[in-house]
């Protein structure tokens, strides 16, 4: 069969579909937004501290071009690159809002991830209704699961929760599908081409967790044919073999010890993801893998038909293995390990029921398409509506603001005096990525050391329970060129108590930004 450049209808309408989709939260984020009289920071996703440190990023980005901490008043190094992050900080440095800069990238993921799939499932398909089968339940599988003993998602499993605001795992699942579909048929061809090496050097730039992926599933899988490389060696015939195993796996390494020489290099780094260290249960991303997970097992039954189908087998295990290095003292953030997951198990599930027999039985398609429904369905329709619940305002979150905070951080923005910002912790959360300033509190992760305490003293301070010198104090300590008072702030009392530090005070309704004197 040749190869068919256009998308079919099918394969338009999943697109299609992944994107109406993938504007649910946003949608959802306008409604609120309306309906509570606030102003929404343009966060992108259930968990708003993450994007807002994506927006930090892309300011720190357009000011140095690589990004430095934000989140803290004393100098950092600049010393961490991301290329998605690099090209929207020059939209910023052009004049776009750093917002935007960063939605900009959703639609990128959204079709990098459908054209991944559309790509996987044509290279192992020849029949329509296997190819759409496998494309459905890699670009719509979703299942519920008992998380933290209650009903729940494992968001990093669906394509739709991912683009959500974390566009570049999306992007790199697909870039990581497409270098092994590359590298598959190079291998096969006994060709030898930088391609995937370059693919799975990009996704790993993006996202580590991908490119760690990638790695370990070309060194399974060429493990696995070790004997047969052996033979090739021993008869003088395995030269561009090996230059193609070796060129890939070097060229996916690079990132990935560039991350390693950050975390060992950069104390701000290690911190980080000291401080972003945390497990998660094993057994609930089991059970929510469990469905598709039983018939992609079938899928290993007998001998691979070509080197993709044997990669594809070895993304599981390289799967398990991320996830366990990520349970160490060495590794953080597990859940990032089953990224783009149902890819290859779409694939082996609907090779594994052909090779059981199933696909023989008495109205099979049927029987497929209400399986392919109770695992795509329910969990989807569970996830958009927990959505809206999960986003409403809450006390600490930075999704939303009020109208009077939205303009002095404005004022922040468009101020030409130099300085950074001591504000609460929910302002302090969006005053880098809105105004391009480094704030003394904003994400737990950055804002180091101490970030317990900072958040307790700059609470106290604004509240007004300081004493007038210790307020003074801790306020000249601090760095900070200009302290920002939100709506529950006590104005009165902090202007009593600041009076000799501040040269100037802005009043935007409720809030308040007090200009501190510059000192020495």
């Amino acid at each position: 069969m040749g190869p068919r450049r256009r998308l079919d209808r099918f394969e338009l309408g999943a697109l299609v579909l992944l994107a109406a989709l993938s504007m649910w939260d946003v949608a959802s984020n306008l409604v609120i937004a309306h309906t509570h009289g606030l102003v929404w920071t343009r966060t992108d996703g259930f968990f708003a501290v993450d994007q807002l440190q994506y927006l930090a990023w892309i300011q720190s980005s357009a000011h140095h071009g690589l990004i430095g901490d934000l989140f803290v008043l004393r100098p950092t190094p600049a010393d961490y690159l991301q290329p998605a992050i690099l090209l929207s900080g020059l939209l910023v440095r052009l004049g776009m809002a750093s917002w935007l800069a960063l939605m900009l990238w959703k639609p990128v993921a959204v079709a990098a991830i459908a054209l991944a799939a559309v790509a996987l499932t044509r290279r192992c398909f020849e029949r329509t209704f296997d190819r759409r089968a496998a494309l459905v339940l890699a670009l719509f599988y979703a299942s519920l699961s008992d998380v933290n003993h209650s009903l729940g998602v494992i968001g990093d499993m669906m394509s739709m929760w991912q683009s959500w605001g974390y566009p570049f795992g999306l992007i790199a699942a697909a870039l990581i599908t497409a270098g092994l579909i590359r590298y598959a048929d190079a291998r096969d061809r006994g060709e030898t081409t930088i391609v995937p090496g370059l693919l799975g050097a990009l996704a790993g730039a993006l996202h580590p967790w991908q490119g760690e992926l990638m790695f370990l599933i070309v060194l399974i899988a060429e493990l696995c044919r070790a004997r047969v490389t052996l033979q090739a060696i021993r008869r003088g015939e395995a030269r561009p073999l090996i230059r193609m195993i070796a060129i890939t796996l070097l060229l996916v390494a690079l990132p990935l010890l560039y991350y390693f020489g950050l975390g060992h290099l950069d104390a701000v780094w290690r911190a980080g993801q000291q401080r972003a260290r945390h497990s998660f249960s094993t057994t609930a991303t089991l059970i929510a893998a469990a469905p598709l997970l039983a018939c992609a097992l079938l899928g290993y039954r007998g001998a691979p038909k070509d080197t993709l189908e044997l990669l594809l087998r070895a993304w599981v295990p390289a799967a398990v293995v991320i996830w366990l290095f990520a349970l160490t003292s060495l590794g953080a953030t597990p859940l990032h390990a089953v990224g783009g997951l149902p890819l290859p198990m779409a694939v082996l599930a609907v090779r594994g029921v052909h090779r059981t027999g199933l696909g023989r039985l008495p109205r099979a398609r049927l029987l497929a398409c209400l399986a392919i429904a109770v695992v795509t369905i329910p969990a989807t329709a569970y996830c958009m509506e927990y959505a809206h619940t999960f986003i409403e305002p809450q006390p600490d979150s930075g999704d939303y603001i009020a109208p009077a905070e939205s303009a002095a951080l404005g004022y922040l923005a468009s101020s030409r005096v130099p300085g950074g910002v001591l504000t609460a912790l929910r302002l302090g959360q969006t005053v880098p990525g809105v105004t391009g300033r480094a704030t003394y509190l904003g994400d737990c992760l950055w804002s180091e050391p101490r970030c317990d305490v900072r958040k307790r003293q700059t609470a106290a301070l604004l509240s007004g329970r300081m004493s007038a010198a210790r307020a003074r104090s801790f306020v000249s300590g601090s760095r900070a060129r200009f302290v920002l008072g939100g709506c529950g702030a006590d104005r009165r009392r902090v202007s009593d108590q600041l009076a000799p530090l501040v040269a100037a005070t802005r009043r935007f309704g409720c809030a308040t930004v007090w200009r501190l004197r510059a000192t020495g």
